[in-house]
């Protein structure tokens, strides 16, 4: 804990793997905690899956690329300082425009998480 999940658009692994590296670099910044505890999962949103406007496919205007947070809850200065770092982070490896990134957290009580079987609370 935390995970990141990111929807783009069948992103070159170069690409993903730039991304990767800043949403994590720019998560762990913000949040003062190590990179061995991020996770990243990447899903694709083909053309053809994507609606936005209420125009679905190529009549979309933009495609946004989503960005979900899973963490333990932390004070709103640290998630906009880490918004501002993965959103740059992500316009640097994709070739956004900023407007198209798009992070939402989802705090997560550390009773909620388990690993190996166990609490983390």
């Amino acid at each position: 804990m935390p995970f990141i999940e990111i929807i783009d658009r069948d992103a070159a692994q170069e690409t993903r793997a730039k991304a990767t590296r800043a949403l994590t670099d720019g998560l762990c910044e913000a949040f003062s905690i190590k990179p061995e505890i991020v996770t990243c999962y990447y899903f694709s949103a083909p053309e053809y899956s994507y609606g936005h406007a209420g125009k679905h496919g190529a009549d979309a205007e933009n495609f946004r690329i989503f960005i979900k947070v899973h963490a333990f809850p932390r004070p709103q200065e640290a998630k906009a300082a880490a918004a501002r770092a993965m959103t740059d982070g992500v316009v640097a490896a994709y070739g956004a425009n900023p407007k198209d990134v798009i992070v939402y957290f989802f705090d997560r009580a550390p009773s909620d998480a388990f690993h190996a079987g166990l609490a983390s609370a």
